[in-house]
């Protein structure tokens, strides 16, 4: 398996999510500039938006790219037994 390509696919979903998470806590909002929340926990958890989408993103970005790296892993000894026959 190429870590490398899988660190790389988790960071950049990272990022993805990470901006969507920031995106959640501006969508409903009056205004940009001055966030209302309606009780302060609505206020710590929206905070929290931004690294929560960012953990998501990484984690389905590196289960992702694990699944594709064992398929191709998978093909790959597929086409050897078939190219290899014991009989």
């Amino acid at each position: 398996m190429r870590i490398r390509l899988i660190v790389f696919s988790g960071l950049v979903t990272g990022l993805i999510g990470m901006m969507v998470g920031l995106a959640a806590t501006k969508i409903g909002q009056p205004d940009f500039n001055r966030l209302k929340y309606p009780t302060d926990v609505y206020s710590k958890i929206y905070k929290n938006f931004m690294w929560i989408g960012a953990g998501v993103g990484a984690t389905v970005g590196i289960a992702q790219e694990c699944l594709r790296e064992l398929k191709q892993e998978r093909d790959e000894e597929e086409e050897k037994d078939d190219k290899d026959p014991k009989e």
